[in-house]
Formats: C-alpha cells, structure tokens, sequence
C-alpha cells in the first residue's frame, strides 16, 4: 500500500515538473490520497521544477548588414590644349616634389634600367630654384617670336635648331601622358646634344628664360611637353594654387624671365627692396 502511495505522489511531481498540473491541484490530489497538507506542501516543494522555455526576445530587429558605400568614380582627366604652367610664389614652398614627379616619369620613359635605383632631379623639365629668400619655379613658358618683326613665330629654341629636332605633336599623335596636344617635344633621334650643339640652350638663356635642359646620359635636350596636356607635376604638387595649369592667354615670351632676373623681381616685390648681396 504505501509503494502504491509513493507510485502516485511520483506522478504528481512529475506532472507538476511538466507543468501538467498547478500547485493547487497537487495539494489537493495529494491530500485526497492520505497526505497532510504540511506534507503536501513539502513534496511540492521537492518537485524539479520544469526548465523555463525558451521565449523569443521581443524587441527592434536587428540592422540588417549593409553593403560598403561604393567609392566615387573616378573621373578621367582629359588632355588640355592651348594651356601653360604658372607658380605662385607666395604659395610655393620650394618642397621639389613636382621636380620629383617629373624626373621620376621622364627618367623611366627614356632610361628604366639606368635609373631604377635612383631619382636624379636632372630628368626633370620643371625646376624649383633657391635664391636668398625667394624660390622661382623655373619652366618653359612657351614663347614664341612675333612674325612681323622676327620673321617667324616658333619659339626661339624650334627657330635656331640646326636639325629640326624641336618638334609640336599635334592633337591626337603622340604618346598620351608623355607628348601631344599641340606641345613641343625633342626628336631625340635628330638632337645633337650639348656636346656638339646647345643652340637652344644658349637663345633661351639669352634672350628668354632658362627653360631647356640635358639629360645626364646622354646629354639629350628636354623641354616641358605639359605631358601631352596632363602635366604630372601639377598632380604632384601638395598646395592647390601653387602650380597650375591655365590657359595661355598671351604669347609666353611675357612670363619668361632668366632665374636671376625673376629673384630680383620677386624679392622687390616681397620686401620692397633689392637685394643685398
């Protein structure tokens, strides 16, 4: 009799724990089977209590994951005719890096193995000078002789060339990012160099500016061919107005200053006297 008792009091706990039954129920079975209430009590006390259900959190959904925002597209610079290179000279800082860009792009044009190890600022047309003070950024300006009182209009270095070796790559020829677009570039097959030539070097200095060079190889001319109307330089300089590329508005002879001239006229400017040497 009392294993049957302890059979049922079993079932009922076990019904409790599944949640069969309430509490209630299982005192009031339990008395009716014999069992004081206190007792009751405490075999609903002892019984295993059901394991909590797993109930779904309620509350915002999370963010779904969203893609990257997609990068700006890239917008392709086009060539410009008809343009030239100005500095500000309050701007400039001197810092070379357009020197760099230029010398690191014509050196692997021209010379990759010889030059691979190194930067050597003579391949660079464009050329940031220091005097006390005062840098100039010197560069081709692009003049060109007036017809009517010089007989021709090519610039000064095409006219006295003996071999013809200064030459203006029309539109649509040339290399892109190197020559084109109305710019002047050296026939380097037909330069005699600076060894058995320099005619164009010694009119520019002379009469204009300083903007023809020799590379340290060969010995080759150079001139700025404004990178076919993509100038390198202009993208390599870290001040905004420093350096430009705008239109040429008048014959560049006008802006075409030998180094020393354009320190002295820049360092009046600045200080309001001539320098003291």
């Amino acid at each position: 009799m009392e294993e049957r008792l302890h059979e049922l009091i079993s079932e009922l706990q076990e019904q409790l724990r599944q949640g069969k039954i309430g509490r209630r129920e299982f005192l009031r079975y339990s008395t009716l089977l014999g069992v004081s209430l206190g007792a009751a009590e405490a075999l609903a006390s002892c019984a295993p209590k059901p394991a909590p259900e797993a109930t779904p959190t309620v509350g915002p959904a999370p963010p779904a994951p969203t893609e990257a925002p997609a990068p700006p597209p890239v917008v392709e610079k086009e060539a410009k005719a008809g343009h030239m290179l100005r500095f500000n000279p309050a701007v400039c800082t001197g810092c070379l890096l357009c020197a760099v860009a230029c010398a690191e792009k014509w050196a692997t044009e021209y010379f990759p193995e010889e030059t691979k190890d190194v930067v050597n600022l003579e391949f660079s047309r464009i050329r940031p000078m220091r005097s006390q003070y005062v840098d100039v950024v010197n560069v081709c300006t692009y003049c060109t002789l007036i017809a009517w009182a010089e007989g021709s209009d090519k610039a000064p270095c095409q006219q006295v060339c003996p071999e013809d070796a200064i030459i203006v790559v029309p539109e649509g020829e040339g290399k892109e990012g190197f020559t084109g677009m109305g710019y002047m570039t050296i026939d380097r097959d037909k330069c005699q160099g600076i060894d058995l030539c320099g005619r164009c070097l010694e009119v520019c200095e002379d009469q204009f500016g300083s903007g023809i060079s020799y590379d340290p190889i060969e010995g080759k001319a150079q001139i700025c061919s404004m990178c076919g109307g993509l100038p390198a330089c202009v993208d390599a300089c870290p001040e905004p107005t420093a350096l430009q590329f705008v239109p040429l508005m008048t014959n560049g002879r006008y802006f075409a200053n030998p180094p020393e001239a354009y320190f002295e006229l820049l360092y009046a400017k600045i200080f309001g006297k001539r320098r003291d040497l």
